[in-house]
């Protein structure tokens, strides 16, 4: 624990602030005021279940402030609790950031927050140590707004019933969270995604017994493209050079180097291991993975973004170029051999996610990152039915099973070879 009467906000925190800053600036000089408003409204009364494109459905500019409100609440509990930074925290902001493009906002994430906080007290622990699992068991965000808008009405009932679905549900997402990592043994970077996948699912089940059907969304922008792929290069670059002129360029790119050469999935704190060159390898993976995009003619939107940053996010904390783009290679493969279409908003998100299994490449070998990343598109644009869209890392519940099924192929194939 930091000593309280020394804590100094960091550096990183600051950086984020200025991605909420820069977030607003850009809503206000695309939309009105009026706009804005009335869309920012329109999120918090959708049912947001995947996939609902904030975007799409309230504007360009409405979405930019719900992300910008997110992350900077988020960035006032982390100072709150005195916690200190590092890459998991990082990538949690940058899930913020990106998830509250299509699914979050502050209507729907506050009970699931507020239960993580009350199983922290029954449980002797305190908030700064449960801040991140709040922070990410916010994946079930759409739990929360289903019951609170399914036939489009509010009540008082219902609104009650939401957040007590909501604070139930986050009161025991940290025990799930913590006890699904035996599943795929740290090769799934998406712990949070697994964790709501079970409490979506169980959710959905019980809707549906009684009567209840949850209808998926695919609202979908095709208009910001442009707007989108230089915002996501302006973070991308600006990253960058921060890492570079604070660690000294040459230092930089040394440590840059072996960053690369990472291949443990148990020791992946990037941040802590390597400080601001970490902010390198972040800025790299965003360009990397904006540019595969527009190559691949795929409309850059809320939820294609949401996926950016999460590559981006990830990149503190297990995901680097080497390990994560045969994953992407494998999952453009996949992608192209499916029957939904190439640009389908199934198969183009599952292309960014499957980099969740960038830990099986870096380990084994870029052949196994290709034929994991083939998989998880397999099974990533049908999972989703099973929890009816309640559940925002659903790529991550789908790399939790490609785990437990090509972990042991992998051991067989390897024991044998030693055997030869």
């Amino acid at each position: 624990m930091p000593d309280s009467t020394r804590y100094k906000i960091p550096v990183d925190y600051y950086i984020m602030f200025c991605i909420c800053v820069l977030f607003v600036i850009i809503a206000f000089c695309l939309n009105t005021p009026q706009q804005i408003l009335d869309g920012y409204f329109k999120i918090h009364t959708s049912r947001s279940v995947l996939v609902t494109d904030y975007i799409a459905l309230a504007g360009i500019g409405a979405a930019l402030i719900n992300s910008a409100v997110l992350l900077f609440f988020n960035l006032i509990l982390l100072v709150f609790t005195k916690r200190e930074p590092n890459g998991k925290v990082i990538a949690a902001l940058f899930l913020t950031i990106g998830f509250s493009l299509f699914g979050k906002n502050m209507f729907n994430t506050l009970p699931i927050m507020a239960g993580v906080w009350l199983y922290g007290r029954a449980s002797g622990k305190s908030f700064s140590e449960m801040v991140i699992f709040a922070m990410i068991s916010t994946t079930i965000a759409p739990m929360v707004s289903e019951v609170a808008f399914l036939d489009e009405s509010f009540s008082i009932i219902k609104f009650i019933s939401a957040y007590s679905v909501g604070i139930f549900a986050g009161f025991i997402f940290p025990v799930i969270a913590d006890y699904v990592k035996v599943m795929h043994n740290h090769y799934c970077l998406y712990n949070g995604g697994i964790a709501g996948g079970f409490i979506a699912t169980m959710f959905a089940g019980f809707l549906r017994s009684v009567g209840i059907k949850i209808v998926p969304e695919n609202i979908w922008d095709l208009e910001h493209t442009v707007h989108l792929a230089i915002l996501a290069y302006s973070i991308a670059c600006a990253l960058i050079l921060f890492g570079l002129i604070t660690d000294k360029p040459l230092n930089a790119l040394k440590k840059l180097r072996k960053l690369l050469r990472e291949k443990d999935p148990d020791d992946c704190d990037y941040l802590t291991k390597y400080h601001n060159t970490c902010y390198i390898n972040i800025g790299i993976m965003c360009i990397v993975s904006t540019t595969v995009m527009l190559f691949l003619d795929i409309p850059i939107n809320g939820p294609i973004l949401g996926g950016i940053f999460t590559v981006s996010g990830f990149a503190a904390c297990g995901k680097h170029l080497r390990n994560a783009f045969p994953i992407i290679i494998g999952s453009i493969i996949a992608a192209h051999l499916n029957h939904l279409g190439f640009d389908s908003s199934l198969n183009t998100l599952a292309i960014l996610f499957s980099t969740g299994l960038a830990p099986i490449a870096g380990r084994y070998g870029w052949h196994w990152g290709v034929i994991a990343g083939f998989m998880h598109v397999s099974i990533a644009v049908f999972i989703g039915d099973i929890n009816g869209g309640l559940n925002l890392y659903n790529n991550g519940f789908a790399g939790s099973f490609i785990a437990v099924i090509i972990l042991p192929i992998i051991a067989v194939f390897n024991y044998r070879r030693k055997e030869l």
